[in-house]
């Protein structure tokens, strides 16, 4: 769907704009006589002139064509007074200019391909008057000819008036056309003063209570004093307001019960969801607790098993060790000494013997590891959990993992970026078990670090616990500039016995146990890499964590 988007400032102008009832009457009306003035003003005035004009030129013409028909006949009879009576038809005319007997001959050219008519005076009224043969019609004088023929001659009659009268009358018909359409502008500006005022200004007091109404003011009522339409409107307006009060009445009533149900309803639904996380709580739990339960009972008797046996095998290879060193010992006396045969075959047998003791010694401690790892696991899970301060805890775990840091790791440096608490927001967690999953993160980062500092003397190690106070919680991030992880590795880092470490150096239960602690705090964690630059895990613990235990 497009939305419009129109500015302020054109909004302003289109509401100045806008055309009221008021402005659509006069407009109305104003057309209506405009276009009748121009009616009788202009075209009207034109279709008489015209009019006018042509019965004109037929009175003209009928004249010359009377006048013709008489000096023909007096022509053909050869009588030439009757020629004189012919054109004393029209002297009387006062609009008479003169009337004229024309002879006519054809002249044809030297080759008798082309001709002309040569026109010339023969008798002409008055006598004395200068005329032009081949004179036309213009705007003062209406000039009509008809010719005529006899075996005497041939001829024309031509005949000028005077437009004297016509100018006269167009004269007349304006200012009458103008006199009318003052009338009728007058009578229409009237007609639309009296609409705009018995139309306009009941329709404007009922826009201006409507708009009251708009704004939530019920008692508004209008004066209905006509019968007709408008008159009505204001009596449906009137009732609809009643109608509004009444029901606004009722509304009011209606909500102030609802609102009491909806408190209670309310009050339940909070109750319900407050037990609903409680199940669900107590589902996990149970969940969990089953799933450790069933690996328990599969395993327990398994680590309990593995222990006694690993811990003869870490036994005998020590004392396996210390049964060499007697060997060597005694090689070294004599008469063992002085045998250079027997040196040479016995020497490197003990070297391979002693180095196997070692790799047995080697995996059997690392086997050992993994089994406690195991055994830890299936232990029972404190609960009892305490509303933390967030930067408070990390400090403290801090300062209590650097008591314990190996020599080889000591030189690394370890930074501490507090999130900005100002509502102080605490967190509920078991403080042992989230040190735990602070410390394996660590221990981590740190193996990280200092492995790719033996590989790059140059490199400087960084390793930086930074908390993030958000509106759902807070964030802890280990972060860590060592050799990273690769997305292969990312996909199985959480799944049980997965390590990127040597045998001898991890069990690949640490990253697991983190998790499950982590979501039995309600939380998650996650892990972000870009390899060969840097490593940052996330824990997420919700503000305001309540956690079932049963």
């Amino acid at each position: 769907m497009v939305q419009s988007f129109r500015h302020p400032a054109i909004r302003r102008i289109g509401r100045h704009l806008r055309l009221t009832v008021k402005t659509k009457i006069w407009l109305a009306v104003t057309s209506i006589v405009l276009l009748f003035s121009f009616f009788v003003l202009l075209y009207l005035p034109v279709i008489q002139e015209r009019s006018l004009l042509n019965n004109f030129n037929k009175d003209v013409q009928n004249h010359a064509n009377t006048v013709a028909l008489g000096v023909k006949i007096a022509m053909t009879e050869q009588n030439f007074q009757g020629v004189q009576t012919a054109m004393d038809f029209v002297k009387k005319d006062p609009l008479l200019q003169f009337v004229s007997l024309l002879q006519t001959d054809t002249v044809w050219n030297a080759t008798h391909t082309r001709f002309r008519i040569k026109r010339a005076e023969f008798k002409t009224y008055p006598e004395r008057k200068k005329i032009d043969v081949e004179a036309a019609s213009n705007d003062s004088t209406v000039v009509k000819r008809t010719a005529f023929r006899t075996p005497m001659m041939s001829g024309e009659i031509m005949l000028a008036f005077s437009t004297r009268e016509i100018v006269q009358s167009k004269r007349q018909i304006r200012i009458t056309s103008l006199f009318f359409s003052l009338l009728v502008f007058s009578i229409g500006i009237g007609i639309g003063f009296v609409l705009a005022r018995n139309i306009s200004v009941p329709v404007l007091k009922l826009r201006d209570a409507a708009t009251k109404v708009g704004r939530g003011d019920l008692t508004q009522r209008v004066a209905s004093n006509s019968h007709d339409e408008i008159g009505e409107l204001g009596v449906a307006f009137n009732k609809m307001v009643t109608d509004l009060e009444t029901t606004r009445q009722q509304l009011e009533a209606r909500t102030s019960e609802l609102m009491v149900e909806k408190r209670k309803s309310d009050e339940l639904l909070e109750g319900l969801q407050r037990t609903l996380a409680d199940l669900r709580d107590t589902q996990e739990q149970l969940i969990r607790q089953e799933k450790l339960a069933s690996i328990g009972q599969l395993t327990k008797g398994l680590v309990d098993r593995l222990l006694n046996p690993l811990s003869y095998v870490n036994n005998f290879s020590d004392v396996s060790t210390e049964l060499l060193a007697e060997c060597r010992e005694l090689l070294a006396a004599a008469p063992y000494a002085a045998d250079e045969h027997l040196q040479a075959e016995l020497v490197p047998l003990l070297e391979m013997v002693e180095s196997n003791i070692g790799k047995i010694k080697q995996h059997g401690s690392s086997l050992t590891r993994i089994v406690r790892s195991m055994d830890k696991l299936l232990q029972t899970k404190s609960t009892q959990f305490v509303d933390t301060d967030p930067n408070a805890f990390v400090e403290e775990q801090l300062a209590a993992y650097r008591q314990e840091l190996d020599d080889a790791y000591r030189a690394i440096p370890l930074a501490l970026v507090k999130g900005d608490n100002l509502e102080t927001m605490t967190i509920r967690m078991v403080p042992t078990e989230m040190s735990a999953v602070l410390f394996s993160l660590l221990n981590n980062a740190m193996y990280a670090v200092h492995e790719k500092a033996l590989r790059n003397p140059d490199f400087r190690a960084a390793l930086t616990v930074v908390t993030v106070f958000q509106e759902a919680g807070v964030e802890i991030q280990v972060q860590d500039n060592g050799a990273g992880i690769s997305a292969v590795e990312r996909e199985q880092l959480f799944s049980p016995f997965f390590t990127t470490k040597p045998t001898s150096k991890g069990t690949g239960l640490g990253l697991f146990i983190s998790q499950d602690i982590v979501k039995t705090h309600r939380g998650h964690i996650t892990v972000e890499s870009s390899p060969d630059v840097s490593t940052t895990f996330t824990i997420n613990l919700p503000a305001t964590t309540s956690v079932a235990v049963s």
